[in-house]
């Protein structure tokens, strides 16, 4: 057991100062503390314990108590020694490398006075062209950045050109189509009065001759026939068709008796003014229908110029559900076990699946569709282009459309002709 005097002893070379003389009056007090609470422990307390042998145990308690505290005091200064000593080779390292860097700091600015004095001695010296490589350099970097520039701008401008030659030959393609269609319509109206104008000829010709000859009134009544059915080939050839009577009636209109050649010559005039009426009427019909075809055809190439929004959102919708649609194709097929055999086996399996694949692809498709409100926005403005305020151009829209009464009118006055002709 340690006696008290162990406060007094002082190891020999240390300074009164440093942190071991510290940490060896800290020691020493603990274990004075610790040897004045055994010595108080020991002493015999006959008031409050009559037993000796539970004394001794209790000091014997303390005893072993105090050794442990004292090993744990120990351990602990050891600890504190090393982490001490630890600290203290920081310290030197620091200092080392304080007086390191002051000598680097020394001959760096030395080194850098000498080389500030070489740089104004050159800066001294006579000037041997330096500067006007040096504004010249300048001028070419100015002369780079406007290049730059310049040949940004004409990037842009090539880039919008190629889009305009683009919209531009597509605008000459269906030019060329239209210019086609229409030199087509134009060879066949030339030949279809080509051919009236022949049959026209050969109706007046006959007519000369029926006036002429003073032949029997059946033969009249055969000629008239005659030239009613060339009438007839005809109109059928230029016109659209008409709804005629049966042909009992016809029949028994074409074989009345004719009065004289004169109701015939009028009849005939008569005829060839209705027919160009309505000659003019139906070129009147074609001009406004081509029209009608010109703003059509314009319409339709701005709509697929600017069309392309709603594509994209339609196709990107469909592969996304197709991309579900291979994805859960790829993975087994879970079937009861009771139907699994029938159904497997049976020849309308396969294309019994395929159906039930594509309706629900067609189901997941419009369900998707139906979630972007970009895409509502889109259908709602083609849709309802006037609400809009959209393809005002259109003939369509504008009604300058040949109207169905006008139509109906032209037909009608051609089937009452027709029939006229039949009674007379």
């Amino acid at each position: 057991m340690p006696a008290r005097g162990n406060k007094a002893v002082k190891p020999a070379g240390r300074k009164p100062g440093s942190p071991e003389d510290s940490t060896a009056k800290f020691r020493n007090k603990i274990l004075g503390l610790s040897a004045v609470a055994e010595q108080n422990s020991a002493v015999p307390s006959f008031d409050e314990h009559g037993n000796g042998v539970e004394q001794k145990d209790i000091v014997t308690q303390m005893n072993e108590e105090l050794a442990r505290r004292q090993e744990t005091y120990v351990r602990r200064e050891r600890q504190y020694k090393v982490r001490i000593n630890e600290l203290e080779a920081l310290l030197s390292d620091s200092r080392a490398k304080k007086k390191q860097e002051k000598d680097l700091l020394r001959a760096f600015r030395a080194r850098l006075y000498s080389v500030q004095e070489e740089l104004e001695s050159e800066k001294n010296k006579t000037d041997d062209g330096a500067s006007a490589w040096i504004e010249k350099s300048k001028q070419l970097e100015t002369e780079v950045e406007w290049t730059k520039e310049l040949a940004d701008r004409l990037d842009r401008l090539n880039q919008s050109l190629t889009r305009e030659n683009q919209r531009l030959k597509t605008q000459f393609s269906t030019q060329e189509n239209d210019r086609e269609f229409l030199v087509k319509q134009l060879v066949t109206v030339k030949k279809d009065n080509v051919s009236l104008r022949t049959e026209l000829e050969g109706l007046r010709q006959q007519l000369d001759q029926l006036r002429e000859s003073g032949q029997p009134q059946q033969q009249q009544n055969h000629h008239h026939s005659q030239s009613q059915a060339l009438f007839a080939t005809a109109s059928a050839s230029s016109l659209p068709k008409v709804h005629y009577r049966d042909s009992a009636t016809s029949l028994a209109m074409a074989q009345r008796p004719n009065t004289a050649g004169v109701t015939t010559l009028t009849m005939a005039s008569d005829s060839d003014n209705r027919y160009k009426e309505i000659i003019k009427r139906l070129k009147r019909l074609l001009e406004v229908e081509r029209r009608n075809l010109q703003q059509v055809r314009t319409a339709y190439k701005l709509e697929l110029q600017n069309h392309t929004e709603l594509e994209m959102v339609i196709k990107e919708c469909v592969q996304d559900i197709r991309g579900e649609i291979v994805h859960v194709s790829q993975l087994p097929l879970v079937m009861p076990s009771h139907s699994s055999g029938s159904l497997l086996g049976s020849p309308q399996h396969g294309r019994q699946s395929e159906r039930r694949m594509s309706s629900s692809e067609r189901q997941r498709l419009v369900e998707k569709l139906l979630e972007k409100e970009q895409l509502l926005n889109l259908l709602t403005t083609k849709a309802f282009p006037v609400r809009n305020g959209k393809r005002r151009g259109d003939p369509i829209v504008t009604g300058e459309a040949v109207s169905p009464d006008e139509v109906a009118r032209l037909l009608s006055d051609v089937s009452n002709y027709s029939d006229g002709r039949e009674r007379q």
